[in-house]
């Protein structure tokens, strides 16, 4: 950025050459010559200096602050631009969760169904196949039953046969031991009666004896 020159007047200028002072005329003192510097502490030349200097300032910072205002833009519409493009992805992905969620339903629904199906499937396999056995254990028990009842019939009338022929034997040892005690008691009665016939004869000669005795 140029800043503006300094005007200076025609009396801060150097003197021109003045004309040549005739001959007949009286020569005047010269004044005395002031430095180089000297006219850039003049007032009007550091106002002069100072008011560019403020004007440049002033229009870097404007320049600078419209930079930076380009920039905010900038930033605001990249932050903007972002914001959208990141409010699209996450739509999408909501979206592509939603329909991963809603597939995931679908087919956690189609697995449970199945799941329900192979259970119910595997209950009525289950109930057939106890309903089988239990008829099965039902025949064998009842089979079980018949046959004890069978060899029970056959035992018991295997003991009423032992028993008939232990009471058969019983009483034909029985009758013969009562036959047995019959012939003792015939036996001890003739016995008895051969010994009372002895005593009897012994008892007719002891009276025969007392009756020959007294006579």
């Amino acid at each position: 950025m140029t800043s503006s020159q300094p005007v200076f007047k025609s009396q801060d200028q150097p003197p021109a050459k003045a004309d040549p002072v005739p001959a007949t005329a009286p020569i005047a003192a010269k004044p005395a010559a002031k430095p180089w510097w000297w006219r850039w502490s003049e007032p009007v030349v550091v106002a002069t200096i100072i008011v560019a200097l403020i004007a440049a300032l002033v229009m870097a910072a404007a320049a600078g602050f419209q930079s930076v205002k380009g920039d905010v833009r900038d930033s605001e519409a990249r932050v903007h631009e972002e914001v959208r493009t990141s409010e699209a992805r996450l739509t999408e992905r909501i979206q592509a969760n939603e329909t991963s969620i809603q597939a995931s339903e679908v087919k956690l629904r189609e697995e449970i169904q199945a799941s329900e199906a192979r259970l119910h499937e595997e209950i009525q396999t289950t109930e057939t196949r106890l309903r089988e056995e239990i008829q099965a254990s039902e025949a064998r028990l009842h089979e079980e039953i018949q046959t004890t009842e069978t060899r029970l019939r056959e035992e018991i009338r295997a003991s009423e046969a032992r028993l008939n022929k232990r009471i058969d034997d019983l009483r034909v040892d029985f009758k013969e031991e009562i036959k047995a005690v019959n012939n003792r008691l015939d036996a001890m009665n003739d016995r008895l009666n051969a010994r009372l016939d002895t005593m009897n004869d012994k008892m007719d000669r002891l009276l025969e004896i007392l009756l020959a005795s007294k006579s």
